[in-house]
């Protein structure tokens, strides 16, 4: 199963609460899109992509689950 809830870290080394980082290559286009969506939530596009990926893996495990 895969586990959505990511713990904090269990030191502070200043790199906040998500020092790992992620690079995909994208299509043409979707990082303006991204930036759209992001803004009409109100939040950065790390976090929109952060919620779209968790909400994603957590769909994923529930359908393990059937």
């Amino acid at each position: 199963m895969i586990s959505t809830q990511l713990p904090p870290p269990p030191f502070d080394d200043g790199r906040g609460l998500y020092p790992e980082r992620l690079a995909a290559a994208v299509p043409r286009g979707f990082n303006d899109l991204v930036r759209e969506a992001a803004g009409m939530e109100g939040v950065t596009i790390a976090e929109f992509v952060r919620r779209a990926l968790l909400h994603r893996l957590d769909q994923m495990s529930k359908t393990e689950n059937l």
